[in-house]
Protein backbone atom coordinates (compact mmCIF):
# COMPACT_ATOMS: atom_id res chain seq x y z
CA UNK A 1 0.00 0.00 0.00
CA UNK A 2 1.39 3.18 -1.03
CA UNK A 3 1.86 6.02 1.58
CA UNK A 4 -1.53 8.30 -0.64
CA UNK A 5 -3.10 5.07 -0.17
CA UNK A 6 -2.80 4.85 3.43
CA UNK A 7 -2.93 8.71 3.99
CA UNK A 8 -6.47 8.25 1.74
CA UNK A 9 -7.85 5.55 4.08
CA UNK A 10 -6.83 6.99 7.27
CA UNK A 11 -8.75 10.39 6.15
CA UNK A 12 -11.80 8.22 5.32
CA UNK A 13 -11.59 6.32 8.93
CA UNK A 14 -11.13 9.43 10.99
CA UNK A 15 -14.58 10.81 10.54
CA UNK A 16 -16.73 7.36 10.93
CA UNK A 17 -15.14 6.95 14.10
CA UNK A 18 -17.26 9.07 16.34
CA UNK A 19 -20.27 7.28 14.93
CA UNK A 20 -19.52 4.20 16.58
CA UNK A 21 -20.50 5.71 19.84
CA UNK A 22 -23.73 7.02 18.59
CA UNK A 23 -26.90 6.05 16.80
CA UNK A 24 -27.46 4.46 13.39
CA UNK A 25 -28.54 7.88 11.85
CA UNK A 26 -25.08 9.38 12.71
CA UNK A 27 -23.38 7.03 9.93
CA UNK A 28 -25.16 8.78 7.50
CA UNK A 29 -23.28 12.52 8.12
CA UNK A 30 -20.41 10.49 8.89
CA UNK A 31 -20.13 8.72 5.77
CA UNK A 32 -20.86 11.58 3.77
CA UNK A 33 -17.93 13.33 5.64
CA UNK A 34 -15.52 10.48 5.19
CA UNK A 35 -16.34 10.21 1.40
CA UNK A 36 -15.66 13.41 0.44
CA UNK A 37 -12.76 13.76 3.07
CA UNK A 38 -11.27 10.88 1.11
CA UNK A 39 -12.08 12.01 -2.60
CA UNK A 40 -10.27 15.18 -1.80
CA UNK A 41 -7.46 13.57 -0.77
CA UNK A 42 -6.68 12.00 -4.07
CA UNK A 43 -4.58 13.77 -6.74
CA UNK A 44 -6.07 14.52 -9.01
CA UNK A 45 -9.42 13.97 -8.41
CA UNK A 46 -11.60 13.06 -11.35
CA UNK A 47 -13.81 14.23 -12.51
CA UNK A 48 -16.40 11.50 -11.03
CA UNK A 49 -15.22 10.91 -7.37
CA UNK A 50 -15.82 14.92 -7.46
CA UNK A 51 -19.59 14.46 -8.60
CA UNK A 52 -19.55 11.25 -6.20
CA UNK A 53 -19.09 13.14 -3.30
CA UNK A 54 -20.95 16.49 -4.13
CA UNK A 55 -23.99 13.79 -4.90
CA UNK A 56 -23.74 11.63 -1.67
CA UNK A 57 -23.65 14.66 0.76
CA UNK A 58 -26.86 16.39 -1.36
CA UNK A 59 -28.95 13.15 -0.83
CA UNK A 60 -27.62 13.16 2.97
CA UNK A 61 -29.33 16.85 3.16
CA UNK A 62 -32.33 15.75 1.54
CA UNK A 63 -33.26 12.53 3.54
CA UNK A 64 -30.81 12.60 7.00
CA UNK A 65 -33.24 11.09 9.53
CA UNK A 66 -31.77 12.09 12.51
CA UNK A 67 -30.96 14.53 15.11
CA UNK A 68 -29.77 18.31 14.10
CA UNK A 69 -27.19 18.00 16.38
CA UNK A 70 -25.38 15.06 14.61
CA UNK A 71 -25.52 17.11 11.35
CA UNK A 72 -23.21 19.89 12.69
CA UNK A 73 -20.86 17.44 14.20
CA UNK A 74 -19.67 15.97 11.01
CA UNK A 75 -20.38 19.60 9.10
CA UNK A 76 -17.00 21.12 9.33
CA UNK A 77 -14.96 18.31 7.97
CA UNK A 78 -17.63 17.90 4.79
CA UNK A 79 -17.23 21.42 3.88
CA UNK A 80 -13.82 21.43 4.40
CA UNK A 81 -13.23 18.59 1.69
CA UNK A 82 -16.36 19.95 -0.68
CA UNK A 83 -14.24 23.07 -0.77
CA UNK A 84 -10.91 21.45 -1.51
CA UNK A 85 -12.97 19.33 -4.39
CA UNK A 86 -14.42 22.13 -5.62
CA UNK A 87 -11.09 24.38 -5.68
CA UNK A 88 -8.90 21.36 -7.72
CA UNK A 89 -12.02 20.32 -9.91
CA UNK A 90 -11.89 23.92 -11.30
CA UNK A 91 -8.21 24.14 -11.49
CA UNK A 92 -7.34 21.18 -12.71
CA UNK A 93 -10.33 19.38 -15.04
CA UNK A 94 -10.91 20.48 -18.69
CA UNK A 95 -13.18 23.90 -19.28
CA UNK A 96 -16.11 22.82 -19.94
CA UNK A 97 -16.24 19.58 -17.01
CA UNK A 98 -15.09 22.30 -14.30
CA UNK A 99 -17.82 24.27 -15.04
CA UNK A 100 -19.65 21.66 -14.68
CA UNK A 101 -18.04 19.84 -11.78
CA UNK A 102 -17.06 22.91 -9.80
CA UNK A 103 -20.96 24.15 -10.34
CA UNK A 104 -22.31 21.07 -8.79
CA UNK A 105 -19.32 20.70 -5.91
CA UNK A 106 -20.17 24.59 -5.36
CA UNK A 107 -23.82 23.73 -4.97
CA UNK A 108 -23.46 20.96 -2.07
CA UNK A 109 -20.97 22.93 -0.28
CA UNK A 110 -23.63 26.30 -0.45
CA UNK A 111 -26.47 22.81 0.98
CA UNK A 112 -25.02 21.97 3.32
CA UNK A 113 -25.76 23.83 6.15
CA UNK A 114 -29.24 23.28 5.31
CA UNK A 115 -28.49 19.75 6.74
CA UNK A 116 -28.67 21.78 10.18
CA UNK A 117 -31.20 24.67 9.56
CA UNK A 118 -33.89 22.96 8.02
CA UNK A 119 -34.29 20.94 11.68
CA UNK A 120 -34.69 24.22 13.49
CA UNK A 121 -37.66 25.16 15.44
CA UNK A 122 -37.09 28.56 12.74
CA UNK A 123 -35.76 26.97 9.35
CA UNK A 124 -36.39 29.44 7.25
CA UNK A 125 -34.55 32.16 9.22
CA UNK A 126 -31.64 29.45 9.86
CA UNK A 127 -31.33 28.15 6.31
CA UNK A 128 -30.94 32.11 4.93
CA UNK A 129 -28.33 32.95 7.87
CA UNK A 130 -26.52 29.36 6.74
CA UNK A 131 -26.75 29.88 2.75
CA UNK A 132 -25.18 33.23 3.55
CA UNK A 133 -22.19 31.95 6.03
CA UNK A 134 -21.55 28.84 3.22
CA UNK A 135 -21.47 31.77 0.43
CA UNK A 136 -18.26 33.62 1.47
CA UNK A 137 -15.76 30.72 1.86
CA UNK A 138 -17.48 29.05 -1.00
CA UNK A 139 -16.63 32.36 -3.33
CA UNK A 140 -13.69 32.45 -1.95
CA UNK A 141 -12.59 28.70 -3.02
CA UNK A 142 -14.10 29.45 -6.82
CA UNK A 143 -11.74 33.07 -6.81
CA UNK A 144 -8.61 30.75 -5.51
CA UNK A 145 -9.50 28.38 -7.66
CA UNK A 146 -10.23 30.34 -10.86
CA UNK A 147 -6.61 31.98 -9.95
CA UNK A 148 -4.76 28.72 -9.95
CA UNK A 149 -6.31 27.99 -13.63
CA UNK A 150 -5.27 30.85 -15.05
CA UNK A 151 -1.51 31.03 -13.59
CA UNK A 152 -1.66 27.49 -14.68
CA UNK A 153 -2.44 28.31 -18.08
CA UNK A 154 0.03 31.57 -18.39
CA UNK A 155 2.80 28.73 -17.58
CA UNK A 156 1.61 26.79 -20.12
CA UNK A 157 1.75 29.37 -22.56
CA UNK A 158 4.99 31.03 -21.49
CA UNK A 159 6.57 26.87 -21.67
CA UNK A 160 5.02 26.66 -25.21
CA UNK A 161 6.26 30.29 -26.57
CA UNK A 162 9.93 29.65 -25.01
CA UNK A 163 9.90 25.92 -27.01
CA UNK A 164 8.52 27.67 -29.94
CA UNK A 165 11.57 30.53 -29.08
CA UNK A 166 13.59 28.23 -28.92
CA UNK A 167 13.14 26.23 -31.98
CA UNK A 168 12.86 29.80 -34.20
CA UNK A 169 15.99 30.40 -32.44
CA UNK A 170 18.03 26.99 -33.67
CA UNK A 171 16.10 27.26 -37.36
CA UNK A 172 17.34 31.00 -37.71
CA UNK A 173 20.78 29.50 -36.74
CA UNK A 174 20.93 26.50 -39.04
CA UNK A 175 19.14 29.46 -41.77
CA UNK A 176 21.91 31.76 -41.74
CA UNK A 177 24.93 30.16 -40.91
CA UNK A 178 24.76 26.52 -42.80
CA UNK A 179 22.47 27.48 -45.25
CA UNK A 180 25.08 30.16 -45.85
CA UNK A 181 28.36 27.91 -46.04
CA UNK A 182 25.96 25.43 -48.20
CA UNK A 183 24.73 27.62 -50.90
CA UNK A 184 28.66 28.39 -51.50
CA UNK A 185 29.57 24.85 -51.58
CA UNK A 186 27.08 24.18 -53.66
CA UNK A 187 27.51 26.78 -56.41
CA UNK A 188 31.30 25.76 -56.35
CA UNK A 189 30.31 22.12 -57.63
CA UNK A 190 27.90 23.48 -59.73
CA UNK A 191 30.69 25.52 -61.26
CA UNK A 192 33.50 22.84 -61.38
CA UNK A 193 30.69 20.41 -63.65
CA UNK A 194 30.12 23.49 -66.02
CA UNK A 195 33.51 24.37 -66.24
CA UNK A 196 37.00 21.95 -66.72
CA UNK A 197 39.31 22.83 -63.63
CA UNK A 198 42.91 21.32 -64.38
CA UNK A 199 44.84 19.87 -61.27
CA UNK A 200 46.09 23.13 -59.45
CA UNK A 201 42.33 24.66 -59.73
CA UNK A 202 40.56 21.62 -58.16
CA UNK A 203 43.07 21.31 -56.01
CA UNK A 204 42.27 25.07 -54.97
CA UNK A 205 38.52 24.14 -55.02
CA UNK A 206 38.85 21.13 -52.71
CA UNK A 207 40.07 23.35 -49.93
CA UNK A 208 37.53 25.79 -50.02
CA UNK A 209 34.86 23.38 -50.30
CA UNK A 210 36.64 21.78 -47.33
CA UNK A 211 36.92 24.77 -45.17
CA UNK A 212 33.10 25.55 -45.74
CA UNK A 213 32.70 22.17 -44.80
CA UNK A 214 34.63 22.80 -41.19
CA UNK A 215 32.87 26.19 -41.01
CA UNK A 216 29.19 25.28 -41.47
CA UNK A 217 30.04 21.85 -39.34
CA UNK A 218 31.69 24.65 -36.49
CA UNK A 219 28.43 26.89 -36.98
CA UNK A 220 26.13 23.64 -36.40
CA UNK A 221 28.57 22.89 -33.02
CA UNK A 222 27.43 26.58 -31.99
CA UNK A 223 23.75 25.96 -32.54
CA UNK A 224 23.77 22.52 -30.24
CA UNK A 225 26.01 24.51 -28.05
CA UNK A 226 23.48 27.20 -27.45
CA UNK A 227 20.45 24.36 -26.66
CA UNK A 228 22.80 22.86 -23.71
CA UNK A 229 23.62 26.12 -22.29
CA UNK A 230 22.09 26.75 -18.94
CA UNK A 231 18.74 28.92 -19.18
CA UNK A 232 20.26 32.53 -19.07
CA UNK A 233 22.92 32.08 -21.21
CA UNK A 234 23.99 35.10 -23.54
CA UNK A 235 22.74 34.01 -27.14
CA UNK A 236 24.91 33.86 -29.91
CA UNK A 237 25.78 37.32 -32.01
CA UNK A 238 28.25 38.68 -34.08
CA UNK A 239 30.24 41.61 -34.40
CA UNK A 240 30.80 44.01 -37.57
CA UNK A 241 34.47 43.65 -36.97
CA UNK A 242 33.60 39.77 -38.49
CA UNK A 243 32.28 40.66 -41.96
CA UNK A 244 35.97 41.07 -43.69
CA UNK A 245 36.31 37.61 -42.93
CA UNK A 246 32.86 36.76 -44.08
CA UNK A 247 32.95 38.90 -47.55
CA UNK A 248 37.13 37.01 -48.09
CA UNK A 249 34.92 33.95 -48.33
CA UNK A 250 33.38 34.86 -51.67
CA UNK A 251 35.92 34.27 -55.42
CA UNK A 252 35.23 37.97 -56.07
CA UNK A 253 35.66 40.01 -52.71
CA UNK A 254 32.60 42.44 -52.42
CA UNK A 255 33.51 46.01 -51.73
CA UNK A 256 33.28 47.36 -47.95
CA UNK A 257 32.45 50.92 -47.59
CA UNK A 258 31.92 52.67 -43.91
CA UNK A 259 32.89 50.35 -41.68
CA UNK A 260 36.57 52.46 -40.61
CA UNK A 261 33.96 55.04 -39.85
CA UNK A 262 31.20 53.74 -37.26
CA UNK A 263 31.04 54.39 -33.74
CA UNK A 264 30.60 51.97 -31.17
CA UNK A 265 27.06 49.95 -31.50
CA UNK A 266 24.69 48.01 -29.13
CA UNK A 267 25.99 44.41 -29.36
CA UNK A 268 22.40 43.76 -30.73
CA UNK A 269 22.35 46.17 -33.45
CA UNK A 270 25.51 44.63 -34.71
CA UNK A 271 24.59 41.35 -34.47
CA UNK A 272 21.67 41.98 -36.48
CA UNK A 273 23.54 44.48 -38.95
CA UNK A 274 25.90 41.09 -39.43
CA UNK A 275 22.89 39.09 -39.80
CA UNK A 276 21.25 41.71 -42.71
CA UNK A 277 24.64 41.19 -44.27
CA UNK A 278 24.89 38.15 -44.11
CA UNK A 279 21.36 36.90 -45.47
CA UNK A 280 21.91 39.15 -48.27
CA UNK A 281 25.50 37.72 -49.58
CA UNK A 282 23.37 34.23 -49.10
CA UNK A 283 20.81 35.26 -51.58
CA UNK A 284 22.95 36.66 -54.42
CA UNK A 285 25.15 33.31 -54.18
CA UNK A 286 21.92 31.81 -54.71
CA UNK A 287 20.23 33.94 -56.70
CA UNK A 288 22.28 36.05 -58.86
CA UNK A 289 25.65 33.95 -58.74
CA UNK A 290 27.03 35.99 -62.33
CA UNK A 291 27.10 39.21 -60.16
CA UNK A 292 30.08 40.39 -61.33
CA UNK A 293 29.93 43.68 -58.28
CA UNK A 294 28.76 43.27 -54.92
CA UNK A 295 28.82 46.36 -51.95
CA UNK A 296 28.35 46.11 -48.66
CA UNK A 297 27.73 49.80 -47.17
CA UNK A 298 27.43 50.87 -43.49
CA UNK A 299 26.37 53.91 -42.48
CA UNK A 300 25.75 55.62 -39.38
CA UNK A 301 23.62 59.01 -38.51
CA UNK A 302 23.32 60.15 -35.31
CA UNK A 303 19.62 60.10 -34.69
CA UNK A 304 19.00 57.76 -37.60
CA UNK A 305 20.80 54.68 -36.58
CA UNK A 306 22.92 52.05 -38.58
CA UNK A 307 21.96 52.01 -42.28
CA UNK A 308 22.97 48.42 -43.81
CA UNK A 309 23.05 48.16 -47.60
CA UNK A 310 24.00 45.13 -49.86
CA UNK A 311 23.90 45.77 -53.64
CA UNK A 312 24.79 43.52 -56.39
CA UNK A 313 24.73 44.23 -59.84
CA UNK A 314 22.24 41.41 -61.39
CA UNK A 315 20.73 39.82 -62.99
CA UNK A 316 18.11 39.95 -60.92
CA UNK A 317 16.37 36.40 -62.07
CA UNK A 318 19.67 34.04 -63.11
CA UNK A 319 17.59 31.12 -63.78
CA UNK A 320 19.98 30.37 -66.31
CA UNK A 321 23.35 30.97 -64.32
CA UNK A 322 21.73 27.96 -61.25
CA UNK A 323 19.51 25.06 -60.95
CA UNK A 324 16.45 25.73 -58.85
CA UNK A 325 15.93 24.90 -55.80
CA UNK A 326 12.32 24.32 -53.94
CA UNK A 327 11.92 25.37 -50.64
CA UNK A 328 13.81 28.19 -48.82
CA UNK A 329 12.58 32.01 -49.15
CA UNK A 330 11.85 32.48 -45.34
CA UNK A 331 15.43 34.25 -44.87
CA UNK A 332 13.98 37.54 -44.84
CA UNK A 333 10.91 37.42 -43.51
CA UNK A 334 12.22 35.99 -40.82
CA UNK A 335 15.24 39.00 -40.90
CA UNK A 336 12.44 41.72 -41.55
CA UNK A 337 10.22 40.42 -38.00
CA UNK A 338 14.34 40.58 -36.32
CA UNK A 339 15.05 43.86 -37.46
CA UNK A 340 10.77 45.18 -36.37
CA UNK A 341 11.56 43.44 -32.94
CA UNK A 342 14.67 46.14 -32.46
CA UNK A 343 12.78 49.41 -34.26
CA UNK A 344 13.97 49.06 -37.41
CA UNK A 345 13.08 48.70 -40.84
CA UNK A 346 14.42 46.28 -43.69
CA UNK A 347 13.77 46.65 -47.29
CA UNK A 348 14.46 44.41 -50.70
CA UNK A 349 13.89 45.00 -54.06
CA UNK A 350 14.96 45.71 -57.91
CA UNK A 351 18.03 48.41 -58.24
CA UNK A 352 18.89 48.55 -61.35
CA UNK A 353 19.77 45.23 -63.24
CA UNK A 354 20.34 44.09 -59.67
CA UNK A 355 19.21 43.96 -56.87
CA UNK A 356 19.29 45.79 -52.62
CA UNK A 357 18.92 45.17 -49.56
CA UNK A 358 18.81 47.98 -47.35
CA UNK A 359 18.21 48.05 -43.35
CA UNK A 360 17.47 50.44 -41.00
CA UNK A 361 18.39 49.89 -36.94
CA UNK A 362 17.93 52.40 -34.40
CA UNK A 363 21.63 52.79 -31.95
CA UNK A 364 19.82 54.84 -29.26
CA UNK A 365 22.39 57.86 -30.27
Amino acid sequence: MTARRALTAAAAALPLLPAALGPWTAWFPAAAAALALALAVLRPPPAPTAVAAALVSLAVDAGFPGDHGLALLWMPVEFAALLALLVRSVRRLTERRAWAVGALTGAAALALPLRFALRQPHPADASVAGLLLAAVPVAAALGVALHLRGQDARRTRAVRDARREQRLAVARDLHDYVAHELTGILLEVQAAQVGGYDQEENARLLTRLEAAGQRALASMDQTLDTLRAPDGADPRRHTLAELPALLDRFPDRPALHGAAELPALPPAVEDAAYRVALEALTNIRRHAPAADRIAVALAHRPGAGLTVTVTDSGPAHPRAHSRARTGGGTGLAALRTRIADLGGELTAGPHGAGWQVAATLPTGG
